[in-house]
């Protein structure tokens, strides 16, 4: 029997390190010497029987704390097929519409290239207004809250603007008492002066905007079909805004950066796109820019001669480049700070936040890192087909703009035939209680993928690995401040999204 299951050492430096136990999702630190024999307990270079005969010390501490206890089979915690139900039945708060499949641009690294074959292609299909008002009231109809989000999608959305217009004109005269968050990505380059005075004219409306930094990188991928760069008509999009639909405080109307950071990661690239957007660009504090690593699928990359991930990144992280970039800077106590913070906001929360159980044993583990399909959002492509969301390529349909929800399907694809899957395959795995994978990595058309490879468990490990060591660096530099910035941030989160929250048994180390 494998004892990975039982937990994973991690080490912030040479000389600190820490054992999370999967067990009861306690952190303990421990000493170099400690380390290699706790390594060499869930390598199974030694028996647990062996080590506690061993070692009577380590034997007491594990019975007193309950730790290399971690059950060998662990229940998901998903509803039953009745509670799914009434889950989703006036309760999705986000509507996506995919108003076209056309685009101006042929962005490289899109996943709607050949290199990405699990999604569509590119075509010129646009959503009818037939399909676009009909989801709505699917949705709507029977909505039992008062605030609801309304987003746009493609493809370039506005391409289709006449039909994202009409949506909303008819969404705000049909439903007058549900308050509407609207929001769209693009690519900036189709933005216009009247388009931008009628999201002015609206209450709460979010642009995000996709720029990838100075004219040499963002032009490197992002490129019009003939092949031209972008970026100056990006950039006209970016002053539209900030002379017409933007000002500073203004809560309602508000747009955002998308930059995709594409490979090699090195500290050089990362440094020059934080300049560029704050010192060139000078975007007001307010605007924040996220920075999203490139999904590669099958595409080939010109690395050069530095490999994936540059030395000057760090080194500390096995898969998180950007995330060390930002919590070098923030040790270091460089500017921008609340900005840096937030590169890393989310995983310093599941940190925080996971699963603990101080007097006795984790039983039952979060579905992954799944959403209940249909529940907080649901994507509509052109031919009104329901999906869990735009993030995810082949996978099984929700039910379409005819029928609505297709309780009876979704239920068993998403929920028993994942359960059955991975339940033989989590049953030796640390990392069960804080696993983020979600339906996007593993599923097919079909359903669940026959076969999920082993890097969507290898690389979901390393995350959280990542996770742990971020966290406990900040933690042994300020304790006080990081709670505080956290509890900031979770605050914010509820506020701003609504996201899933974590359930808390007692504090964290």
């Amino acid at each position: 029997m494998s004892n990975a299951r039982f937990g994973m050492v991690f080490s912030t430096t040479e000389d600190s390190h820490y054992f999370y136990d999967s067990g009861t999702g306690k952190v303990v630190s421990c000493n170099t010497q400690e380390k290699k024999f706790l390594e060499d307990i869930l390598n199974n270079k030694i028996s647990l029987k062996e080590a506690c005969e061993n070692n009577q010390e380590f034997a007491v501490l594990i019975s007193e704390e309950k730790l290399f206890a971690c059950p060998e089979e662990r229940e998901f915690l998903i509803p039953s097929k009745e509670e799914f139900e009434e889950l989703i039945t006036g309760h999705c708060e986000q509507i996506i519409l995919e108003v076209t499949e056309a685009c101006n641009l042929r962005c490289e690294y899109c996943i709607y290239h050949e290199h990405h074959p699990e999604f569509r292609g590119f075509s010129n299909r646009n959503m009818t207004k037939e399909v676009a008002l009909r989801s709505i009231d699917n949705v709507l109809r029977s909505y039992k809250k008062d605030r609801f989000a309304l987003t746009f999608y493609g493809g370039e959305p506005l391409i289709n603007y006449q039909l994202i217009k009409e949506s909303i004109l008819y969404t705000q005269k049909k439903y007058p008492n549900i308050k509407l968050d609207i929001s769209f990505t693009t690519n900036l380059t189709l933005l216009r002066k009247e388009m931008i005075d009628f999201f002015k004219s609206l209450d709460n409306v979010y642009i995000l905007c996709s720029l990838d930094g100075p004219k040499d990188f963002h032009d490197k991928y992002r490129k019009y079909v003939n092949g031209n760069g972008t970026f100056e008509e990006a950039i006209k999009g970016i002053q539209l805004l900030r002379e017409h639909f933007y000002f500073e405080g203004d809560e309602e109307h508000t747009f955002a950066i998308n930059c995709v950071v594409t490979p090699p990661y090195s500290k050089k690239n990362l440094d020059r796109l934080e300049y560029f957007f704050r010192e060139e660009l000078k975007l007001p504090k307010d605007v924040s820019v996220s920075y999203s690593y490139l999904d590669r699928g099958q595409m080939q990359v010109d690395l050069g001669s530095s490999g994936l991930i540059a030395d000057d990144i760090g080194g500390k992280l096995e898969a998180s480049p950007i995330e060390e970039w930002a919590l070098d800077k923030i040790i270091k106590k460089e500017e921008r700070q609340e900005e840096l913070f937030s590169i890393i906001s989310q995983d310093m929360l599941r940190v925080a936040k996971r699963l603990r159980a101080d007097d006795g044993l984790i039983e039952k583990t979060y579905f992954h890192g799944n959403c209940v399909p249909g529940q907080r959002r649901i994507y509509v492509n052109v031919d009104g087909t329901y999906k869990v969301c735009e993030r995810i390529g082949a996978s099984p349909t929700l039910g379409n703009h005819i029928s609505g929800y297709d309780i009876d399907k979704i239920y068993k694809e998403y929920y028993k035939d994942y359960v059955e899957y991975f339940k033989r395959i989590c049953k030796n795995c640390w990392a069960q209680p804080m696993c983020s994978i979600c339906y996007e990595r593993t599923m097919d058309k079909d359903g669940i993928k026959k076969d999920v490879p082993d890097s969507v468990c290898m690389g979901s490990r390393r995350l959280i690995r990542d996770a742990f060591i971020s966290y406990y660096r900040l933690y042994e530099m300020d304790r006080e401040k990081l709670e505080e910035t956290l509890q900031k941030y979770e605050k914010a989160r509820k506020e701003a999204e609504g996201i899933r929250q974590y359930e808390v048994y007692g504090e964290s180390l």
